[in-house]
């Protein structure tokens, strides 16, 4: 009796291990970090992904490959014209443009972590910050989401925000 359930555990066993190979990952989620530095006067983004998503939708997008692990110039540029196209910054009206900064590539997480700059006028009391954060609603739709942290100290010291494919839209006044 023991052995045949034993059998049946390693079966269950390999069919996962073999899967999780085979299937893409279950979870589907970006995660990003906004920050403004008051020094620079400027917001800092982390935006965390799965590589495999990224790829294949910069490939999709972009009909072409981008090797995150050595990033070019011309890779750079795509990354940016990807992140314009999917998310958007903006201070009462007025357009953020994301500059690419570096990126880390968490391999065995198969995470890639992207950070951009962005260019903003000294933020005030009664100010209005919005971010729409569309990343692979078009792939996997209700199954995606996005998380953000916001921190604009002193008008924000946290605010998180979860973008879903029916609102992806955060309005924030200060």
């Amino acid at each position: 009796m023991r052995t045949k359930h034993h059998n049946i555990l390693l079966v269950v066993l390999a069919l996962t291990f073999t899967t999780a190979f085979i299937a893409p990952h279950p979870i589907k989620l970006t995660s990003s970090l906004i920050e403004y530095d008051t020094k620079t006067r400027s917001l800092q983004m982390e935006c965390r992904v799965f590589i495999d998503d990224f790829e294949n939708s910069v490939r999709k997008k972009f009909k072409g490959e981008i090797d995150v692990a050595d990033l070019s110039k011309n890779d750079q540029k795509i990354i940016e014209a990807y992140f314009r196209r999917y998310v958007t910054l903006m201070v009462n009206d007025l357009n953020l443009t994301l500059h690419y900064i570096s990126s880390e590539v968490m391999e065995k997480q198969n995470v890639l972590s992207l950070k951009f700059s962005a260019e903003v006028k000294p933020l005030k009391k009664g100010d209005v910050f919005c971010m729409e954060n569309r990343l692979f609603f078009e792939e996997f739709e209700f199954l995606q989401t996005n998380m953000t942290t916001i921190r604009i100290p002193p008008l924000i010291s946290e605010s998180y925000f979860e973008a879903k494919e029916d609102d992806y839209t955060l309005p924030i006044q200060f």
